[in-house]
């Protein structure tokens, strides 16, 4: 039932006030009830109030602890003697050290589309914003008012269900895991950070994603590279923390040495630009490549082109209310003319998933919708291996290649994806959909799902 939950400054310390009509909820009239807000938790005495509407209850300031009790509607929920006020959802979208304004919280006004459907306490925090110690969290919580909407600033305590979009610092995180368990979605695996050379080591044992991966080796040596270009025409080095394509090389066999080419973001330069180097110099090329970070050597899928823009998808991978994976659209990228990278913010564009299939591949409509169904079943599969790796993670971005012969290829994992992809593809309902189901899914974690 949704009801309003007032916090009363003057009421007994440690009482709950509540009507006649709410005491008819427990199967006896109780003395003393335990009350759950988020995290905090606190046993009160139950004291019947007159003077309260029949959609209000009371908890007096004191027992609070110093957290804030907007006036917003809740839906509590009466077990036993126990009494649920929610749902209580954080999301942590600024990351450490990020300077926060009401601007920038403004921008998550659309992350709150479906609040009339979760209602109770949804706030927005920085990771600075969590204290461990005294279990609190400073942010800004939202409300509904009219055509328009508010955000204001708060201390709440840990939420039933905590959303995260930002990064957050190693101690931070397990402590809260500690307490959130499942809870916290979208948190590491395992505790650590997810990159391409874990992807390749967790898909590629299973027999049904290992042919949809680009075979891959963790580089180390000149003889990686050299094994790697034995098999294929061109390769692919890739540094596993980063994305967006950045830091990546292709490299290929040429006359005594190796072309390495890399890709120009400059929307104005040439595509890409070739470093040759000599045998002999390419252990010291790869050594100073490794000392900077990590680099995997991946097998190079020769992409579609069209209008020399090479093409590959972004299949947008949610759980939704029933806590299943599922699909929520696929996005078709298109790279910079001539170019040996999908990034298409270098001066290339987004277009709708199905119609790049039908109008770039040549597919019927038919060829098309089994293409994607197979794209999203491959997706599918791969995310239930990440939820059998000890994290929860609920909104994922898989980028998959189809190459001239259909086959697909999964190429990369985002965790945090850019929802803005929907945007660029001119897709804003899809944006919309992709932007408020992590919520849905929030609400249905904390166990107050209509």
């Amino acid at each position: 039932m949704a009801m309003y939950v007032k916090k009363l400054n003057h009421a007994e310390k440690d009482s709950l006030h509540v009507n006649q009509a709410f005491l008819r909820k427990f199967v006896s009239r109780p003395s003393t009830v335990q009350v759950h807000f988020g995290g905090w938790s606190r046993q009160l005495k139950v004291r019947v109030s007159q003077s309260l509407p029949s959609n209000t209850i009371g908890i007096s300031s004191p027992s609070l602890e110093g957290y804030s009790l907007p006036a917003l509607q809740y839906k509590v929920l009466v077990k036993g003697k126990n009494v649920h006020i929610g749902p209580v959802l954080g999301i942590v979208v600024f990351k450490p050290g990020a300077d926060i304004t009401i601007e920038k919280v403004k921008n998550y006004n659309d992350y709150l589309r479906p609040y009339s459907h979760i209602q109770g306490l949804i706030f927005v925090c920085g990771a600075d914003d969590i204290s461990l110690q005294a279990r609190k969290i400073r942010g800004y919580y939202y409300s509904p008012n009219g055509k328009k909407s508010n955000w204001t600033l708060g201390t709440f305590p840990y939420p039933s269900a905590l959303y995260r979009r930002a990064a957050l610092n190693p101690p931070t995180y397990k402590a809260l895991k500690r307490v959130l368990g499942k809870r916290l979605f979208n948190g590491y695996f395992l505790g650590d950070h997810f990159n391409k050379w874990k992807l390749w080591k967790w898909l590629s044992p299973n027999p049904a994603i290992r042919k949809h991966l680009p075979h891959t080796r963790k580089l180390q040596s000149r003889k990686d590279l050299d094994d790697m270009l034995s098999r294929y025409n061109a390769v692919y080095l890739k540094p596993t923390m980063e994305s967006m394509a950045r830091g990546i090389i292709k490299a290929v066999r040429s006359g005594d040495g190796y072309q390495f080419i890399y890709p120009e973001n400059n929307k104005k330069a040439s595509a890409y630009r070739i470093v040759p180097v000599r045998t002999k110099e390419a252990a010291g090329f790869l050594a100073n490549l490794l000392r900077e970070q990590q680099y995997i050597v991946q097998q190079g899928i020769e992409m579609k082109r069209k209008d020399s823009r090479g093409i590959d998808f972004r299949v947008i991978m949610q759980k939704n209310e029933q806590l299943q994976w599922s699909c929520t659209g696929v996005i078709a990228r298109f790279g910079k003319k001539n170019g040996i990278v999908t990034n298409f913010t270098s001066a290339g564009f987004a277009s709708k998933g199905l119609n790049a299939l039908q109008g770039t591949y040549g597919y019927s409509r038919s060829q098309s919708l089994q293409t994607q169904q197979r794209m999203i079943e491959i997706c599918t599969k791969a995310c239930k291996v990440f939820d059998a790796k000890g994290g929860n993670y609920a909104d994922i971005g898989v980028d998959v290649m189809v190459d001239k012969n259909g086959h697909i290829y999964v190429l990369e994992v985002n965790i945090l994806p850019d929802h803005h992809l929907a945007l660029y593809a001119k897709q804003r309902d899809l944006y919309l959909k992709q932007v408020a189901k992590p919520l849905l899914y929030a609400n249905a974690l904390s166990g107050f799902k209509t």
